[in-house]
């Protein structure tokens, strides 16, 4: 048992709710506003999604335990042969994913893949810069768009046997429809790195490593990190009075707000990781699993009143 146990720690799959739920939420919009998906091709993505986002995590957990001297999970050759391991079955499920579906679908995965790892890996890691932050929102809307994409094409992009053209076309309605759909994901798991950035804002400095507190201040990221949970509820909000949304989402969304206002006046009293940080994940998961479940709850209503009536 300690092995596996070992290797849940090593990829920190308690943390991998930050793919599931975006996940669920484009397969939920999908769903909901074309009613079906392509089972088979969604089912790849997943599996391939969990394998690079298990491996982006060792990538960082190796180079964090050489950089820290904290203790690894494996010997250094047995860490790379698993992250060499899952990136590569990662890749082939991608590339073979792309091969049935689109163009779309291979270039937003070549950049999923390109930004998970510079993230934490290189001569300068995004999660060591101000960008860190902007990057995380990468997977809050990469996640859904393909998940959407391999079923209901939001892009297109054909090119011309004989002229060699490129032709690039986009449905504008479900493009906008999708993006205040992922709005409060990116919000949420933008703020769990703001959030964490701002604990270890003095440690971060100790080691040289510049995240968007120390450029900003700790008042000011503390202002954007409300600031970022009322665009999310702005953005709920507004898909719910065009239509885009369940109307049950403002429902959700008044409770969550509720519980969101109290654990960021707890966050502004306290910034520390042992205290308050998990404040920045239960805010993530109240505000984006009913986000994403009332996408599935919708379809299904829809669905058996089809057949009901």
């Amino acid at each position: 048992m300690k092995e596996p146990q070992n290797f849940l720690s090593y990829v920190e799959i308690s943390t991998k709710l930050a793919s599931i739920v975006p996940f669920l939420v484009g397969v939920g919009f999908a769903l909901y506003r074309f009613g079906s998906i392509r089972p088979w091709q969604t089912f790849i993505f997943f599996i391939a999604m969990f394998l690079f986002d298990m491996t982006t995590t060792a990538i960082n957990n190796h180079v964090g335990h050489r950089e820290t001297g904290r203790k690894p999970h494996y010997p250094s050759g047995v860490s790379i042969a698993l992250i060499f391991s899952m990136g590569t079955l990662a890749a082939v499920l991608g590339i073979y994913l792309a091969y049935m579906t689109d163009i779309v679908v291979l270039l937003a995965g070549v950049f999923c893949f390109a930004i998970g790892i510079i993230y934490s890996y290189g001569p300068l890691p995004i999660s060591r810069t101000p960008f860190g932050e902007l990057f995380t929102t990468v997977e809050a809307i990469i996640i859904p768009f393909i998940a959407v994409q391999i079923s209901h094409p939001l892009i297109n992009i054909s090119f011309a046997r004989y002229s060699g053209e490129v032709v690039a076309g986009a449905n504008g309605w479900d493009l906008l429809a999708f993006v205040i759909v992922t709005a409060p994901l990116a919000c949420s798991i933008a703020n769990i790195m703001l959030a964490n950035n701002i604990c270890d804002l003095d440690e971060d400095e100790q080691v040289k490593r510049y995240t968007l507190p120390f450029f900003i201040g700790a008042k000011q990221a503390l202002h954007l990190y409300a600031l970022l949970y009322i665009v999310a509820f702005v953005f709920i909000g507004a898909g719910v009075l065009l239509g885009i949304m369940p109307l049950f989402s403002a429902v959700t969304a008044i409770i969550a707000g509720w519980v969101v206002r109290k654990n960021v006046v707890r966050f502004f009293a306290v910034q520390d990781k042992g205290q308050t940080f998990f404040t920045s994940i239960i805010n993530f998961l109240i505000i984006c699993v009913p986000h994403a479940l009332w996408f599935w709850a919708g379809w299904l209503l829809e669905l058996y009143s089809v057949h009901r009536f």
